[in-house]
């Protein structure tokens, strides 16, 4: 595996991911964390996946992609745990329509509770994926293995759309209504009919109340209050 010699964006990239924590109630990452880990391992899009049990796509985030809500189709094949270049398999790339239009394809892994699997991905149009970004890769599976954790919390309506539920998790990281906007490609208008979806889905009247409910708890605690007033 050769050595990994980052330079100064590189490392700004990695800090960043070090310090981001798991979105509660989310089992992908956020767009801003495609956008670092596209810094390490440069694409033309990133993508994770949520796929349940069934082989069902429930959630998607994307960047440089078409952005698509999970539309509970089956995916038709199992996602893969571990790293994956495609090029070098290219059987499987076949059956999964991993590479579909590229020219190469990058995937990463993760099981998440007893049966689903989170899978981001990368895609190159034009290029291979070399030995350095399969090391990058594989230095950043344990990181990324850690913010992927997080399931959807049971006990949140069926009615919440996927478009709610990304709100309410990045409502939940302490992002204010102007930052959800910019990272969901929304104006803030649409953040705020969002917000007044979800609490009324909820029965709740605000957002420390919606951020409880998703954790599963009936009260907020102190350091969520605290970031979250802050935000006004």
């Amino acid at each position: 595996m050769p050595d990994l010699v980052l330079s100064e964006i590189e490392q700004q990239a990695l800090r960043h991911l070090l310090d981001t924590s798991p979105c509660p109630g989310s089992p992908l990452p956020s767009r801003q964390v495609l956008e670092w880990l596209s810094v390490l391992i440069p694409s033309d899009g990133v993508i994770a996946v949520f796929q349940d049990g069934t082989l069902r796509i429930s959630d998607v985030v994307t960047l440089g992609y078409p952005d698509a809500d999970g539309d509970d189709r089956p995916h038709g094949a199992p996602y893969y745990l571990g790293v994956m270049h495609w090029s070098r398999n290219p059987l499987a790339a076949e059956a999964c329509h991993a590479i579909d239009g590229l020219a190469d394809g990058l995937a990463i892994g993760f099981r998440n509770g007893p049966d689903a699997i989170v899978q981001v991905a990368f895609g190159r149009e034009h290029r291979y994926f070399d030995e350095h970004d399969l090391a990058m890769a594989r230095m950043l599976t344990p990181l990324l293995g850690r913010l992927v954790r997080e399931r959807p919390t049971p006990t949140l309506p069926a009615s919440l759309t996927v478009q709610e539920r990304r709100v309410l998790s990045h409502v939940a990281s302490g992002a204010s209504n102007s930052a959800i906007a910019e990272d969901l490609f929304i104006s803030p208008a649409t953040v705020r009919k969002h917000l007044e979806n979800i609490y009324r889905k909820l029965g709740v009247s605000g957002r420390l109340a919606a951020v409880a409910r998703l954790q599963g708890r009936d009260l907020p605690d102190l350091d969520l209050r605290e970031r979250i007033e802050r935000l006004g």
